[in-house]
């Protein structure tokens, strides 16, 4: 019978670990809920961009080689222009952000730039994602920022063009001053030998070869422009490269109001809480059996 009645006892207390993590588990969840309603939120507000850039150019042999998958280099360098201090302060002057703020320029910029996500897509489409504390913020800073990025993106593109056609006409630099030298030293020797003419490419110098020096100088232009004409045809496609067309991005998705955040959502909070509460639960009813079992047994 003792032997019965302990176990029965042992039955009874046993309820005490129950009871305590069944109330912790209750306890926890609540805490959790109230945890989260204390939090800081981050809504999300998005804009989709269709972008436009022309690629750095590459031979085709070379191009067939590259890897696909990848971020390539044009879009790596749009993302980083994105999150520039340039881009970021045409930002924030458009929405008047650090008097709104209430920050120094150094701040808002780190603010600033923890609150934008720019990403592409599979379909090399520009998202443009914008976290605040509200709703409405996130939706207004998200229509100023899809506004600017487009404004942007412009830029970006002329800028690229730019670069292309001026990095051509380096390439060719110093074969045009090789025509211009030689050129020069062709119109003073003809100069000395009293032939009073300007001179054009393709024009006919026969008469003059027999004239001292003529012909040494006839040579060393005909070889310079040969040898100008021979890169400028290597380059043409590249050049054409550069000149085509730049399409305008275009603004596929409008940002709305965001019903969704960033960080854990209510039920994230309350089963961690939960979870914790059940863990102290086990712990005190463990405790409490025990106290029970020396007070009775």
């Amino acid at each position: 019978m003792q032997r019965r009645k302990t176990r029965k006892g042992y039955w009874w207390w046993s309820w005490l670990v129950a009871i305590f993590a069944a109330g912790g588990t209750i306890g926890g969840w609540f805490v959790g809920e109230s945890l989260w309603e204390k939090s800081t939120k981050a809504y999300i507000s998005s804009a989709l961009i269709k972008v436009d850039i022309i690629p750095t150019y590459v031979e085709a042999g070379a191009r067939e080689q590259m890897v696909d998958g990848l971020l390539n280099s044009e879009e790596i360098e749009v993302l980083t222009s994105l999150k520039s201090v340039h881009f970021l302060t045409m930002l924030a002057t458009s929405a008047n952000l650090w008097e709104r703020w209430g920050v120094e320029e150094n701040e808002g910029l780190k603010r600033l730039r923890a609150s934008l996500q720019f990403d592409f897509n599979k379909d090399k489409e520009l998202i443009v994602g914008v976290s605040r504390g509200t709703p409405e913020d996130a939706l207004e800073l998200a229509k100023v920022t899809a506004q600017t990025t487009l404004w942007g993106l412009q830029q970006l593109s002329k800028l690229r063009q730019v670069a292309g056609l001026r990095l051509m006409t380096e390439d060719l630099a110093d074969l045009q001053r090789g025509v211009d030298d030689s050129k020069g030293e062709l119109e003073a020797v003809l100069k000395s030998v009293g032939a009073p003419i300007v001179l054009k490419e393709g024009m006919n110098l026969d008469a003059y070869d027999s004239a001292e020096g003529v012909l040494n100088a006839k040579l060393g232009w005909d070889s310079a422009l040969a040898e100008f004409n021979e890169k400028k045809k290597e380059l043409l496609p590249m050049k054409l490269h550069w000149e085509r067309m730049v399409k305008e991005p275009i603004l596929l998705e409008e940002p709305q109001l965001p019903t969704r955040i960033s960080f854990s959502q209510k039920e994230d909070y309350q089963t961690q809480g939960a979870v914790a509460g059940v863990s102290v639960g086990i712990v005190l009813g463990l405790l409490a059996m025990l106290v029970c079992w020396k007070i009775f047994s």
